[in-house]
C-alpha cells in the first residue's frame, strides 16, 4: 500500500465522519426523543444514513479512481457501516429504553 493510498483513505475516513456528523441527528437526540411523541426521528435518521452512505461512496470511489488504489472505496465502505450500527444502535437501545 502506497502513501497516497493511505492518505486518500484517511480523507475519506475523515468525511466520512464529518458527513455523518452534518446529514444525521446527534445521539443525544436521539436517545432523548420519545418514539411516542417524535415518531419521525427514526425516518430522519434513516433519510441521514441513507445520504451521508451515498455521499461517503461516491467519495470513496472517487478517490479510488484518482489515486488508482482501492483502498480509499474500502475504507470507506467500512467506516459508512460502522457507523450506520452505531446509529442503528442508538435507535434500538432508545426504544428498548422506552419499553421497560
Amino acid at each position: 500500500m502506497d502513501s497516497a493510498g493511505v492518505g486518500m483513505a484517511t480523507l475519506c475516513m475523515t468525511q466520512s465522519l464529518t458527513l455523518f456528523q452534518n446529514f444525521l441527528p446527534r445521539f443525544q437526540e436521539i436517545s432523548a426523543a420519545n418514539p411516542d411523541e417524535d415518531a419521525g426521528m427514526v425516518a430522519d435518521v434513516r433519510m441521514g444514513e441513507l445520504a451521508a452512505v451515498i455521499t461517503t461512496l461516491g467519495i470513496g470511489g472517487m478517490t479510488s479512481a484518482l489515486s488508482g488504489s482501492s483502498v480509499p472505496a474500502v475504507v470507506s465502505a467500512i467506516t459508512a457501516g460502522g457507523l450506520i450500527l452505531l446509529y442503528e444502535y442508538a435507535l434500538a437501545n432508545r426504544e428498548a429504553a422506552r419499553a421497560k
